[in-house]
């Protein structure tokens, strides 16, 4: 069975031969600048989390730098942004950091390969014991071919094996799974695909500075693979007009966005180091990692509810109480990173998840509280009944002391039971009438 760098490296030469056709590629691209962060996710063990909350880190934790935001960077922040959203993004979560910057190279197709440095990789500790890490890598005047394969082969984390990444796992893959292990609890990690709660690919948010800005490019940067209408490899026109329509954002003339379930792309020309910060710092270190949270929380609340883990009431208080403290109706004084915010929650689908998990979690809780109502009515109606039959007989009793029965109908017995009788009969046409009224 072929691996999965095997399996690309025979796809290359059908690919080359489209391409090489007429009016495939009429000129070589220019080379691209790309700053990519790779990023994943995981549950982890709440006991452990409360230790390193105590300040009881494991040893193994020890290469890794805690951030911190100042009491400056957090005023400047809540300059732009709205209190409650800074507060998540500098207390709430508790960040720490791994210098890498280390040069690695990797195979990019038949006989290529493509080197790019990695920066650092950095995880947050967010609230209900979730974890979300990235890998921030810089490519520097690359190939946009060697650029898409390289960046292809490194989100596929479930297809390592044989796929030529040894230098990138030893670099960033296995201080994370040794990270995996200590936040979890498990004496070893399985495989890199653990460090990806749900799915099998990283998530991937990167910044590519070209000269071009052309949906057809900016496509190809988003799905990883060349945008060419006429190749059996592409989507169809259809699919791309729609897509472009439904997720691009595009608000000035130097640059465009382009937000999609796996990955987001910002395509710039003359790019400036500010605005580049901007983009790093706050789009993707603020705004991004807290719609890949929200989203991350709400499909795990799914999961334990239809694994039958958790009661629908508690996850009904949960999903409640997230509402309140870290659902964000808006994010900022400025409409744009309003708009980036937007986009990305629509291309993440997070509110499609969101409305999902409160559906059927709410369906559930009424289910359980009509059955519980309905308990409750069988035992007020047996307490109603039993009530009734003595106060029958009382009442029976007083109209014997009345009009004595044995003088009336000559046997008390008879009395009695003709009493008992038409109450009896009063009772139940009462009952029928409150039944009917309530239907």
């Amino acid at each position: 069975m072929l691996k999965f760098g095997e399996i690309l490296m025979t796809m290359e030469p059908e690919k080359q031969i489209h391409n090489n056709k007429v009016g495939a590629m009429k000129a070589k691209d220019a080379n691209v600048n790309d700053t990519a962060f790779l990023c994943g996710y995981f549950s982890i063990d709440g006991k452990i989390l409360s230790n390193i909350t105590k300040g009881k880190s494991p040893d193994s934790l020890k290469e890794w730098t805690p951030l911190h935001y100042s009491g400056q960077q957090t005023a400047l922040l809540s300059n732009f942004y709205y209190p409650e959203f800074v507060e998540f993004c500098t207390e709430v979560r508790q960040s720490y950091s791994l210098r890498v910057n280390r040069q690695v190279s990797i195979p990019a197709g038949r006989d290529e390969r493509c080197s790019f440095r990695v920066e650092d990789i950095i995880f947050g500790i967010y609230p209900y014991d979730i974890v979300m890490f990235s890998i921030r890598i810089e490519f520097a005047d690359t190939d946009l071919d060697k650029l898409l394969s390289a960046l292809s082969r490194l989100r596929n984390c479930c297809f390592y094996d044989g796929a030529g990444l040894d230098e990138f796992i030893s670099v960033c893959i296995d201080p994370l799974k040794r990270l995996y292990c200590v936040l979890t609890g498990c004496e070893t990690a399985p495989d890199a695909n653990c460090l990806v709660e749900n799915g099998n690919k990283f998530k991937l948010f990167h910044i590519v500075e070209s000269g071009d800005l052309s949906d057809e490019f900016l496509y190809s940067c988003a799905t990883l693979s060349r945008y060419e209408p006429d190749s059996p490899f592409s989507a169809s026109r259809e699919y791309f007009e729609k897509t472009i329509a439904e997720s691009r954002l595009n608000i000035f003339n130097n640059w465009k966005a382009l937000m999609l379930l796996d990955t987001v792309t910002f395509c710039a020309k003359e790019l400036s180091e500010f605005t580049k910060g901007i983009w790093t710092n706050d789009y993707f270190g603020m705004i991004y990692l807290y719609e890949l949270y929200r989203k991350t929380y709400l499909y795990r609340q799914n999961l334990l509810f239809r694994s039958r883990r958790e009661s629908p009431e508690v996850l009904h208080e949960q999903l409640k109480y997230f509402e309140r403290k870290y659902t964000f109706s808006s994010i900022s004084y400025n409409f744009l990173p309003n708009d980036v915010d937007k986009v990305i929650e629509q291309g993440l689908g997070t509110a499609k998840v969101e409305r999902d998990v409160y559906r059927v979690i709410d369906q559930e809780v009424e289910s359980k509280s009509a059955e519980r109502e309905s308990r409750s009515n069988v035992f007020l109606t047996f307490l109603t009944c039993v009530a009734s039959l003595s106060a029958v007989w009382d009442i029976s009793c007083m109209v014997d002391a009345m009009v004595n029965y044995e003088v009336a109908f000559h046997y008390s017995t008879v009395g009695y039971r003709a009493v008992v009788s038409v109450l009896i009969a009063i009772i139940l046409i009462v009952l029928l009438i409150t039944r009917y009224k309530k239907k």
